[in-house]
């Protein structure tokens, strides 16, 4: 499988060097020294061939015109908390782990949260309203 994505990468090294110019946040490949941690779990049962972390929303669009262009499944991982396979792909991973922000707008009764955040801190936050 490694195999594989190292072809991959080196099959499309001139389209990964533009999405990781595009993106904010960081493009991770096996082998980079980010991969293991960025998986959902490092004894994933399919390994992913990019794994791209946003930093901002448009990463995350980014990612998933990548990912259509290059014929790649997606999969999106959130805090990173499940048990089964769904936030794994031998594809592309959007890993959301870094959009964590928490807002509480009082006036409107809404909480605008960010993908990676955990259920504690939506917690913490949004208990005393």
């Amino acid at each position: 499988m490694a195999e594989q994505s190292t072809d991959f990468a080196s099959a499309r090294a001139d389209a990964l060097a533009n999405l990781r110019q595009r993106v904010k946040g960081t493009v991770c490949l096996p082998g980079d020294p980010e991969y293991n941690l960025s998986k959902w779990a490092p004894n994933s049962i399919k390994p992913s061939k990019v794994i791209v972390t946003p930093a901002v929303v448009d990463d995350i669009t980014e990612a998933v015109k990548f990912a259509r262009a290059e014929g790649l499944t997606l999969a999106v991982r959130g805090g990173g908390h499940s048990t089964s396979t769904a936030s794994a792909t031998d594809g592309l991973l959007i890993d959301m782990r870094n959009m964590t922000r928490i807002r509480i707008d009082e006036a409107a009764q809404l909480a605008h949260i960010e993908a990676g955040a955990r259920t504690n801190d939506v917690e913490v936050a949004t208990i005393k309203h």
